[in-house]
This record gives structure tokens, C-alpha cells and sequence, in this order.
């Protein structure tokens, strides 16, 4: 399986810092660790978590429960409010965009990536396509779409009709984004 090469990693991280989004990219053998540090540094001491294999390959919740951080994975619509944090890995992302895209059947997927305050969303180096054409291409091929398909770009922003902006009404005020080289 081929990783993301550098330029597409540079377009992916340029476009997500320009609406003030984070990257950063990692070997998965790192992930725990960084993903450990990333809330950390945030002062988030509890958080959602959707499972995928990925993350339980990367003992992603051994790393976070040893330096005192709190995860839910189960009923998370009963945590989801409450934890600062949100962890889930997305399936897809879109280099021109600095885009993460979620392919999700399950509610608890979508819900710790727009319930947190901060939230943290980790894709492989190999899904990053460099543009949205190419992954409209990807989800027309597919037999079945998923019951949601959802394009996170950096943190939630809206605006009144006198054009006064906020961040994170309708989802997470920080974004990170950590991409995993493919081993």
C-alpha cells in the first residue's frame, strides 16, 4: 500500500491551515503518543472515542487512560456533550481542500466530530486524494454509500445576517488533523 508523498502531505497541510485547522503526520507506531500529547495540550481530559481498527492497533486508548485522560466508546450520545474532546479516524481526505471525509453507518462516528470542542481526526496517508473530483469518483464507484458522507474542513464557523462571524456552533471550535503513513 502506497503513503502520501510529500507535496500532497503539503497541499493537504497548507489548505487545512488556511481556515485554521491543524496537521500533523506520523508513523502509526507514534500515533498514540501524538494523539496523547495533542489533548494534552489542549487541557482535555475527557474524551469521545469511535473505535476503528486503526486506533486499537495503535493502542490509542491504553496511551490516553495512562496519562489520566477519560474515553468513552460506548453510548457516546451520553458523553458526547460533555467530553471536550472527540477522536475518530476518517476514511478519505482531499489534499486541495485540506479535507477529512467521513463514511460513516453509525451515529457515534459522526457525533464525536461535531459534539467536542476539540476534536481530533486521523486518516491514512494512502486515502488523501489530491481533489474533490477525485473523491466524488470514489464515492460514485462505490456499491453502497455509506448513510452519511460528511466533509469536515477545520474548526465550525457561521455567521449572522450582519456577517458577524463565530466559531463552534455548530461543531468542534479546533480541529486537528493527524495523518498516518502507511506501513
Amino acid at each position: 500500500m502506497k503513503s502520501i508523498t510529500d507535496d500532497l502531505y503539503e497541499s493537504f497541510k497548507k489548505n487545512l491551515e488556511s481556515v485554521n485547522g491543524n496537521c500533523m503526520r506520523t508513523p502509526k507506531a507514534e500515533l498514540g503518543k501524538v494523539i496523547t500529547e495533542l489533548f494534552k495540550e489542549h487541557n482535555i481530559d475527557s474524551v469521545s472515542l469511535f473505535e476503528s481498527p486503526m486506533l486499537r492497533e495503535a493502542r490509542v486508548i491504553s496511551s490516553l487512560q495512562q496519562n489520566g485522560i477519560t474515553v468513552h466508546t460506548d453510548h457516546i450520545r451520553l458523553h458526547a456533550e460533555t467530553d471536550k474532546g472527540g477522536l475518530s479516524e476518517a476514511q478519505h481526505g482531499i489534499a486541495e481542500l485540506g479535507t477529512i471525509v467521513q463514511e460513516q453507518d453509525d451515529v457515534d462516528g459522526r457525533i464525536v466530530a461535531t459534539m467536542s470542542e476539540y476534536y481530533i481526526g486521523v486518516v491514512k496517508g494512502s486515502t488523501i486524494v489530491p481533489t474533490y473530483d477525485n473523491m466524488f469518483d470514489i464515492l460514485s464507484g462505490m456499491k453502497k454509500i455509506p448513510n452519511f458522507v460528511g466533509f469536515i474542513t477545520g474548526p465550525s464557523r457561521t455567521a449572522d445576517i450582519e456577517c458577524v462571524g463565530t466559531v463552534g456552533v455548530h461543531g468542534p471550535i479546533e480541529v486537528s488533523i493527524v495523518i498516518v503513513d502507511d506501513e
